[in-house]
């Protein structure tokens, strides 16, 4: 299997992958809730992550046929998208949204780390080891550099864990919202 970096011309491919890959996702659902409106919301908040992610240095990582993608960022260039990034979001979506990501920065490690933001795989492909194979390639770029993310349901947990992270305090969330699970890498 190929991995590489995503090109520009790509991304709108990227921002269809992740939205397809988490509609169904706890945190997706409680962020933007209802079926129709989160097939609106996520390819908005997709895209701001993606291009904030490559404006400020991260990585985009696809496979050759572009069916999966994760968004690297490194600690210190991580946040928020901007407002104007995110418009055509609705004032509550927003809301759900900053809490979640002021608990993430809460519960999140201190110090210097690769964060694995989002792993993505086509529906029709997961659980055939590609988000593995694709997060191991970013795993050895960084080599000697420790890594961190966020789990957001225990089968994903399950599957970092098998890839060498361990659990970063126990599961958070934001009031009223599912649990994610903080996981770290050590080199």
């Amino acid at each position: 299997m190929i991995v590489r970096a995503v090109e520009p011309s790509e991304v709108d491919t990227v921002v269809d992958v992740l939205s397809e890959a988490f509609h169904e996702d706890p945190v997706s659902v409680w962020v933007f809730p209802g079926d129709g409106r989160r097939a609106v919301a996520l390819p908005i908040f997709y895209r701001a992550v993606v291009r904030g992610a490559l404006a400020m240095g991260g990585h985009v990582d696809v496979t050759g046929d572009l069916s999966a993608a994760v968004v690297w960022t490194s600690s210190g260039a991580e946040g928020e998208p901007d407002g104007d990034a995110l418009a055509g979001l609705a004032d509550d979506e927003l809301g759900r949204l900053g809490a979640l990501v002021d608990v993430m920065m809460k519960c999140g490690p201190g110090g210097e780390y690769h964060h694995a933001q989002f792993i993505g795989v086509r529906k029709s492909l997961q659980r055939q080891g590609i988000g593995a194979r694709l997060l191991r390639h970013g795993l050895d770029r960084y080599g000697a550099e420790p890594a961190y993310l966020e789990a957001s349901s225990p089968e994903s947990a399950k599957l970092y864990r098998r890839l060498g992270f361990r659990d970063h305090g126990p599961a958070f969330a934001v009031e009223g919202g599912p649990p994610m699970w903080p996981l770290w890498r050590d080199p």
